[in-house]
């Protein structure tokens, strides 16, 4: 199952009294979705959703053969960067990145990425981290833990939201070197959800989808 995440497509998504369009992402596609915060964390909820859900929005295919919706399944084969969602407080650095493996199925894939999480650390600038636990941690480490979980998921397809939001300049300027060296070395599809049209991501976009609800509050200041 492992190659299901090849490609991630979503059928027309309504949020409120908006529509997403259809579209795909496979590897080496970045597509960008322009919406306000509360309108990005409604549409996660269908990629991500807290229990399978007949409405099948969202699924990932490999080259036609194979299909799976958004679900438990879905989130094992697919990276994601969410804003502020990359650590647990009560686990050590080491253990954060590693826990999208802690529930998969076999140990196969836990047992691979503990060999490898020393060296994802080190690239990353965590190694002197790696064994505090998280607590309470900037925007960079939690962008750097998220990053460091695609790396080792070696993730096919990417769902980015504004991570780099609250960065210093001069860690910002590291950050998107290492987010543009990750997807260049994956070659992965890119979904990236920003409130901004000049977003400063440094990534080049196939396409670019813009969602405008005036109804709907922005969260950004909440979140």
């Amino acid at each position: 199952m492992e190659s299901l995440s090849d490609a991630l497509h979503w059928s027309l998504i309504p949020i409120y009294d908006q529509n997403v369009p259809a579209d795909h992402i496979c590897r080496g596609r970045h597509i960008r979705l322009i919406m306000n915060s509360r309108m990005q964390y409604m549409l996660l909820k269908h990629f991500f959703p807290d229990h399978e859900s007949s409405d099948h929005y969202v699924w990932l295919t490999h080259e036609k053969k194979n299909s799976a919706a958004g679900g438990a399944l879905f989130c094992r084969h697919v990276g994601s960067m969410i804003r502020r969602r990359g650590l647990l407080a009560n686990l050590s650095i080491r253990e954060n990145l590693l826990l999208p493996f802690l529930y998969a199925e076999g140990g196969k894939s836990l047992e691979k990425a503990e060999h490898e999480v020393t060296e994802v650390a080190e690239s990353l600038g965590l190694s002197a981290l790696l064994y505090e636990q998280a607590g309470e941690r900037s925007a960079y480490t939690h962008a750097l833990v998220s990053l460091g979980r695609c790396i080792l998921k070696k993730s096919s397809v990417i769902i980015m939201q504004e991570v780099h939001m609250g960065m210093p300049p001069e860690r910002l300027q590291i950050f998107h070197h290492k987010v543009k060296q990750t997807i260049q070395c994956l070659g992965s599809g890119v979904l990236y959800l920003t409130s901004f049209q000049d977003e400063g991501s440094g990534l080049e976009f196939s396409q670019t989808h813009e969602i405008k609800c005036d109804n709907v509050p922005d969260m950004s200041g909440i979140w």
